[in-house]
């Protein structure tokens, strides 16, 4: 795989999107619509990317990139993180096979495979891309797309095939005869070149008469009239080949997108009660015989540990960390924390820049109040504290190991409860000295949190 590389068309401005972001840049599940495509790209062994802007969305692609790949080598083997990801700008947007040769400059002295990938294409799988690959070099073609079968093809250009898997053209449906336009087979986009001969053929394709643009796809009907060897394979599943123009079809895909990240969850042993109300980030990893109860939602690249109980309307953001055992119940929002195995959080409460140790029960109501309207800062709990319901912990503050709080109580900002003491109040304070300063030295239990 060291003679690939990936261009990554990422300069459209669709205006159907109707957005001041960069269409490429709208999230799905937590990522960017580019990363998706990039995911995929390094999965399918590509480890030299280039991808394609414009000049008015250079700066926040770059900006994006560079969060993606800092998040992605902190998540992942130090082998799989061996990739370059440069950009280069498409200076003046004159059509896809113009956008390709922007990239020549940063391929130079490149001799391999290149495959274009559309950087508003999120669904394309790995396997799409390496089965694109393995038919474009196993059958010696010069030029190959990936291709679909959809249903509703409208909107698409069609393939139009010559024998086997040899393509002789692309045709836009605005230009396709009746005949034509009833093709189901689709062109994605997505097509495999081999660089440097590439150039010479994009290079030699002429405007649109309409647009005045060059396109991509003129290269395939270009390369089959000069008797080169084109071809167009089909994806792996036809949802591979779907692309977003406007805010419809970014749901839909978003949709098929869960779907997958879902499905391959549950596959690995972990069980979602109602997977159609379940948001996961793709980058969240999950232990097995973990539970996902309906309308949870994982975002960002956190990290559930194995028999944990989540939900229902559990809420778990990026950088979060739960160990085996757990529970994060019902209308429980968790950021930036990391739970000790056998931590329970199950009923209203907020844990933020925190760190909680085994065995520790959140009562009811508690809140870990981390911000102070200017900075945010961290709490820590012990392990087996028990904090009762309606605790509010202001940070900075800590609770040492077996401590507890009473109903109600408020922890304030540098305090620190020892580890085994009782703290009851507003402030809080031990319980025996409260009791004494208010004449009340009775002893007792005191009420705490609900499990």
């Amino acid at each position: 795989m060291s003679r690939l590389a990936a261009i990554v068309l990422a300069a459209g401005k669709s205006k159907r999107m109707n957005s001041a972001l960069p269409k490429v840049l709208h999230p799905i599940l937590g990522m960017p619509l580019v990363c998706h495509v990039l995911e995929a790209a390094v999965a399918a062994g590509v480890r030299r990317i280039v991808v394609v802007a414009s000049v008015e969305n250079r700066s926040a692609l770059e900006a994006a990139l560079r969060e993606w790949h800092d998040e992605r080598a902190r998540r992942t083997a130090p082998s799989l993180t061996t990739f370059s990801v440069d950009v280069v700008v498409q200076e003046v947007q004159r059509g896809t096979a113009d956008a390709v040769l922007s990239a020549r400059a940063r391929l130079q002295g490149f001799d391999g495979t290149a495959v274009v990938l559309c950087g508003d294409a999120p669904c394309v799988s790995a396997s799409s891309i390496e089965a694109l690959l393995s038919e474009h070099r196993s059958k010696g073609a010069e030029i190959s797309v990936l291709s679909g079968e959809l249903d509703d093809p409208g909107g698409y250009g069609r393939i139009v095939r010559g024998s086997g898997a040899a393509i002789t053209r692309i045709v836009e449906e605005k230009d396709a005869t009746p005949d034509e336009r009833r093709i189901r087979e689709i062109n994605s986009g997505i097509i495999a070149l081999e660089v440097p001969l590439a150039w010479s053929l994009l290079e030699n394709v002429a405007p649109s008469k309409e647009t005045d643009e060059l396109y991509l796809t003129e290269a395939v009907s270009l390369a089959s009239r000069e008797g080169r060897k084109a071809l167009a394979v089909m994806a792996a599943v036809p949802e591979d080949v779907l692309g977003v123009n406007d805010r419809a079809q970014l749901a839909h895909v978003t949709a098929v997108i869960r779907r997958r990240v879902n499905l391959a969850h549950m596959k690995a042993g972990v069980t979602l009660v109602d997977p159609d109300t379940v948001f996961i980030d793709p980058r969240a990893r999950i232990g097995r015989d973990t539970l996902i109860m309906p309308f949870v939602v994982i975002e960002g690249p956190c990290v559930i540990g194995s028999g944990v109980r989540l939900g229902p309307f559990a809420h778990v953001r990026g950088g979060s960390v739960l160990g085996d055992g757990g529970a994060v119940g019902n209308f429980v929002e968790v950021v930036r924390t990391r739970m000790g195995s056998s931590s329970r959080a199950l009923h209203l409460a907020y844990l933020g820049d925190a760190t909680v140790g085994e065995g520790t029960n959140v009562g009811a109501g508690t809140i870990f109040a981390n911000y102070d309207g200017k900075d945010k800062h961290p709490t820590s709990v012990g392990a087996k504290v028990s904090l009762g319901a309606g605790t509010v912990l202001v940070a900075p503050c800590s609770v040492g190991d077996s401590a507890r709080t009473g109903a109600g109580a408020v922890v304030l900002a540098r305090e620190s409860v020892p580890a085994g003491e009782t703290w009851v109040g507003v402030p809080a304070r031990k319980n025996a000295a409260r009791r004494a300063s208010l004449g009340e030295d009775k002893g007792g239990e005191v009420p705490h949190g609900t499990r």
